[in-house]
């Protein structure tokens, strides 16, 4: 079964035509929020789409592009929390989210990891321009269970989350990017994951493919760059997610 570890179906701007293509797709969708708004969308997303042969789950999670929304009452977000098995999108971002203060996005960041450490949950984390911040963070909070998102920054921090067992999604920009494709084959097979961030990334890199389809295709491309069979890959991911998503299944 194939499965999207991380995309954003609440921002699809034609929700009709999205509900088309899910009718037509078959596997598991991990649906990421970005604040409480999106959640309930994608909440809603996931009691009229999902079906025997078809999985969204909603996870509920604080961009750190939104982190001012919610430092002043954290408490806004414990229903949510308590609701959400498993947490993202998360994180930090000092690389685009330069106008958002670096200390609202540590205060949500760590609001949150307190509950994902107090739960044992599993937490999906942006990580962009604050890989060292969050190597660091993450250690205060050895419950949490990190799934790192698209991941594009040193190699010496990478090795570290691997070497702490930590999962990893690649996605549409893997193929494209020869520094990926090195991480991916340093990445344990029991640590990958694969994502499509849509439906904004694909087109951000210069493709027009947003469709939910495109998860195949970023199969077919990291079994390219692994050198194996895509059936293979897709059951090493299963395995992977099935561990992850065990109490979602």
């Amino acid at each position: 079964m194939i499965i999207d570890f991380h995309t954003h179906l609440d921002w699809y701007t034609n929700q009709e035509e999205l509900f088309s293509e899910l009718k037509n797709f078959s596997g598991i969708i991990v649906a990421a929020s970005v604040d409480l708004e999106s959640y309930e969308i994608n909440i809603q997303i996931h009691k009229k789409a999902s079906r025997k042969d078809l999985l969204i789950i909603p996870t509920f999670g604080v961009h750190p592009e939104f982190a001012e929304k919610y430092e002043q009452n954290l408490q806004v977000l414990d229903n949510a929390l308590n609701q959400s098995k498993m947490i993202g999108e998360i994180g930090m971002d000092f690389y685009w989210a330069k106008n958002v203060s670096k200390s609202a996005q540590e205060k949500v960041f760590r609001y949150i990891l307190e509950h994902c450490h107090n739960h044992k949950k599993f937490c999906l984390i942006h990580t962009k321009g604050a890989e060292k911040e969050i190597l660091e963070i993450l250690n205060e909070y050895p419950n949490a269970k990190p799934i790192i998102h698209w991941y594009n920054g040193p190699k010496e921090i990478y090795l570290k989350f691997l070497e702490r067992g930590y999962y990893q999604t690649f996605g549409c920009q893997t193929i494209r990017n020869e520094y990926l494709q090195e991480l991916l084959k340093l990445t344990p097979k029991n640590l990958i994951l694969a994502e499509t961030d849509n439906p904004t990334a694909e087109p951000w890199l210069g493709g027009t493919d947003l469709s939910v389809k495109l998860i195949h295709r970023i199969y077919e491309d990291l079994a390219q760059i692994l050198n194996t069979e895509k059936n293979e890959l897709e059951k090493i991911i299963w395995k992977n997610a099935s561990i992850i998503l065990q109490d979602e299944k």
